[in-house]
């Protein structure tokens, strides 16, 4: 047993050599190729630094499918009516439709900085949408709401570029996303103490939440002033703020009536956009 330790001990110191030998090629390899950087810029890359700013044409959308299909609905529950000195006083629910939205064609404008293969940028997209809810009416039929909306974001972005010594360089990115969905006329306070109940008053909405961001694209550069973009993303948003009729948070109110569904709506989708960037000095 001695001698298979000894060997054993022997194996290891072995293994621990070639380790150490490997790391060390490696660490003397990057360092041949940091002689030939520049403040982290390589000297053969195409763009080794530049600011810019951009416009851009975009495809935006909701998933129509999970939690924005169209059929969806949050509801706060006041309680019906109470009596105080004779008085008596009406609580109106307030619901909030869920509507799913078309895919539309939009804009947006970009600023970014480029070190080398790094860039960061901050972005606003928005575009106009119709947003359709279908439901129940309260007395045993289906109603249609079909209304303007428009979804906006705010866009925060990293890329990394490839094949930098050439003048087109596919990239991927990585980003957060602060987007809301605007709806006209799809808040309503509701008077349950009539049969059917009734819709007191129609107001506008605004679903808002954070998402992550994952997406690869293609730039062409003319020079340093002047590219060509298309991308897309996919976006992962949990939408956990609304701001409805009676401005109720959505913490408090339950999803579809159901007192036992609380929290955030998952609305996911594909983002593509094309544009151009202009560099600044």
């Amino acid at each position: 047993m001695g001698r298979r330790m000894k060997l054993h001990k022997a194996g290891l110191a072995v293994m621990l050599l070639a380790l150490v030998l490997g790391w060390a090629k490696a660490v003397w390899a990057q360092n041949e190729d940091l002689d030939q950087m520049i403040d982290g810029v390589k000297q053969t890359d195409y763009i080794k630094e530049r600011s810019y700013v951009g416009i851009l044409g975009t495809s935006a959308d909701i998933d129509q499918y999970g939690d924005f299909n169209g059929t969806n609905t949050m509801v706060f529950e006041n309680g019906g009516t109470t009596v105080s000195n004779g008085v008596t006083y009406t609580e109106y629910d307030e619901e909030d439709l869920i509507p799913s939205i078309t895919r539309q064609f939009g804009w947006g404008v970009l600023f970014g900085h480029r070190e080398g293969p790094w860039a960061a940028e901050l972005s606003f997209w928005r575009s106009d949408h119709t947003a359709t809810w279908i439901g129940s009416n309260g007395a045993g039929g289906s109603i249609t709401f079909t209304d303007p909306a428009s979804l906006q974001a705010i866009n925060i972005d990293f890329k990394r570029y490839f094949f930098t010594a050439f003048p087109t360089q596919p990239f991927i990115s990585l980003g957060l996303s602060f987007p809301w969905l605007y709806v006209e006329d799809q808040s309503f306070l509701v008077d349950t103490s009539t049969s059917p109940p009734s819709i007191v008053s129609l107001n506008n909405e605004t679903i808002s939440g954070i998402g992550f961001e994952l997406g690869a694209g293609m730039e062409l550069y003319l020079d340093n002033n002047f590219s060509l973009l298309g991308g897309l993303y996919e976006r992962w948003t949990e939408f956990d703020q609304i701001n409805g009729a009676a401005k109720i948070p959505l913490n408090q109110m339950y999803f579809n009536g159901n007192p036992s569904d609380i929290g955030a709506l998952a609305g996911n989708g594909l983002n593509i956009y094309i544009g151009t960037t202009f560099g600044v000095q």
